[in-house]
């Protein structure tokens, strides 16, 4: 009697073959993702990536399926009103082409544009996503040529090079002579080395973070742009010529050995100065690690540029 009980028990609680669901599987069965505390609330990292700088300047010319990434340093005025031409947006030479894209709602910007037009420019067929690259070292050079010799003393580059002045001066104010006396490359060299990469201005941050959001379809060198023209032309149909560009220092200026410690006020030919004439071998080793990511890419996009 009792074992009879115990039968009919078990037999109770095992699973029916007519309560199973019709037509399932055997096998494993898929699973519905849990959503996280963020997602829940609405909220998309790469949403917001997109609408922040510098993801947030990539420029986008539909009619065209085209996809600009501007790096600063890296033709990056001469390539931002040649897309914006081709984008139908004339540049007023009075405002000035990067004036006119961030102070406007012009519809060439990311930040200009929705989610859902953004993820399908960046995963459609056809389209054309660029950047411009170059070699690391040669744009610091050319950032500290331009930013801290030759227009140190103006107004309008102070909201760029204010931070680095105040941290290596060690004040929180700066008078005209500090603009006069100005630093030199080595001083700047080491501000950079001792900060962390992404906190650093767009102008001398690495290369690498303008790249974390757009599947590129390509990537140039600066000192082949040759390239470029010939790649957007064929892309559009029409016959492209890029406007002038200014052209990265090579290995036959002028060389001068202790330019990497002299003032600004001493460096009358800095312009004309060859790369290594600020890159003595202690700092060049030290900042080629820093800057080893884009230095990693620059290597591939030579390569590609030789075969």
């Amino acid at each position: 009697m009792g074992n009879s009980l115990l039968v009919r028990l078990r037999r109770s609680f095992a699973p029916s073959a007519q309560m199973a669901e019709p037509n399932t599987p055997a096998g494993p069965q898929p699973v519905k993702p849990r959503l996280t505390r963020r997602k829940r609330e609405g909220h998309c990292p790469l949403s917001v990536s997109r609408k922040r700088s510098p993801t947030s300047q990539a420029m986008i010319v539909d009619t065209l399926k085209l996809i600009y990434q501007p790096v600063a340093k890296n033709a990056c005025s001469s390539t931002k009103r040649l897309v914006a031409e081709l984008g139908g947006l004339t540049d007023d030479k009075d405002e000035g082409i990067h004036h006119i894209l961030d102070s406007r709602n012009t519809g060439l910007q990311f930040k200009d544009r929705s989610d859902e037009e953004i993820r399908a420019a960046l995963t459609g067929d056809g389209w054309m996503r660029f950047v411009i690259f170059r070699h690391p070292l040669d744009r610091l050079v050319s950032a500290y040529v331009e930013k801290f010799v030759v227009n140190r003393t103006r107004e309008n580059q102070r909201q760029t090079i204010d931070e680095v002045l105040c941290a290596i001066f060690g004040k929180p104010e700066l008078n005209e002579e500090d603009y006069a006396h100005g630093i030199t490359f080595r001083e700047f060299a080491e501000y950079i080395l001792s900060e962390e990469p992404q906190t650093l201005n767009s102008h001398w941050q690495p290369q690498v973070f303008y790249m974390g959001h757009i599947p590129f379809t390509h990537i140039y060198d600066v000192r082949a742009l040759d390239r470029l023209a010939e790649d957007l032309g064929a892309h559009i149909g029409s016959e492209i010529t890029l406007p002038h560009i200014n052209a990265s220092r090579s290995a036959e200026r002028e060389h001068l050995s202790i330019a990497a410690d002299l003032l600004p006020g001493d460096l009358d030919n800095a312009p004309t100065l060859d790369l290594n004439s600020y890159l003595p071998y202690d700092l060049r080793g030290r900042l080629e690690e820093y800057y080893a990511a884009d230095l990693s890419i620059h290597r591939q996009v030579r390569q590609t540029i030789r075969h």
